[in-house]
């Protein structure tokens, strides 16, 4: 009899190829062959399930039989690695964008990138606002040295596409006008300030400015950065509804 891990690798492998070596299943009634086929059944239609959950807005644009083609082509090449099914399909966005079905909606990736940055935003950790007080006492002379932190639920995209009209479009149960997809490129921030998620537009300095801030960079680069970008970029404006949006959250010297 076969240890237990490797058992269930056999079980693992199996269940995703067909034409893996058959584990040693015993059971009255269906043999090996059929017995293992009803779990691969439902073994595909928990994991296009998971996708349907993270990507509404996807399989809205593209219809429900689309989806699950391209849900079962994307589970063939990318197994579940976690117990956790709401890890499964991080990198659908990814092999949409290489999908030659899908290679008439160049937007469908990027979309699909907006709602698993959703899903992250969703269930990241809690955070404390910005400690004012301490803010405030900074003298302004150091100012420039500054660092700042930004809440975990924080995500900035960057899209060649409208990405967040494409999104709110399709939240319309039955739309009235049609989507306008020359609207551009969009930047777009994600958080969660108290419970739901909330999606902005920023501008692209606004944008840069976060980014720079998020990735280690100082005040005075991060400003420096968004002026590059956008010359009448208000980094004073900004900066306090980043704060007060509590995007920024902590600081250090």
């Amino acid at each position: 009899m076969q240890p237990l891990p490797e058992l269930q690798s056999s079980f693992g492998r199996a269940l995703r190829d067909p034409a893996a070596p058959l584990p040693p299943i015993r059971a009255k009634g269906l043999d090996a062959a059929r017995r293992l086929q009803v779990y691969r059944n439902n073994h595909a239609i928990a994991l296009a399930s998971a996708l349907r959950a993270v990507y509404p807005v996807t399989e809205r644009l593209v219809g429900e039989d689309f989806f699950t083609a391209a849900a079962g082509a994307y589970a063939k090449s990318n197994p579940s690695h976690s117990g956790n099914i709401q890890d499964y399909g991080g990198a659908l966005p990814a092999f949409l964008g290489d999908y030659a079905p899908a290679a008439s909606l160049p937007y469908l990736a990027d979309v699909a990138s907006l709602e698993w940055r959703r899903l992250q935003t969703a269930v990241a950790p809690p955070h404390q606002p910005m400690d004012l007080k301490a803010l405030g006492e900074v003298p302004a002379e150091r100012l420039p040295d500054v660092y700042f932190h930004h809440q975990p639920a924080a995500r900035a995209f960057e899209s060649r596409f409208p990405v967040l009209s494409i999104w709110e479009f399709c939240q319309q149960a039955e739309p009235q006008d049609g989507l306008d997809l020359g609207l551009g490129p969009q930047c777009v921030l994600l958080s969660r300030p108290a419970l739901d998620v909330e999606m902005r537009l920023l501008s692209k300095g606004e944008y840069v400015f976060l980014r720079r801030l998020c990735r280690g960079g100082s005040f005075e680069v991060a400003c420096r950065a968004a002026l590059e970008v956008e010359p009448g970029f208000d980094v004073q404006e900004r900066f306090a509804a980043l704060v007060r949006e509590e995007i920024l959250t902590s600081f250090h010297l």
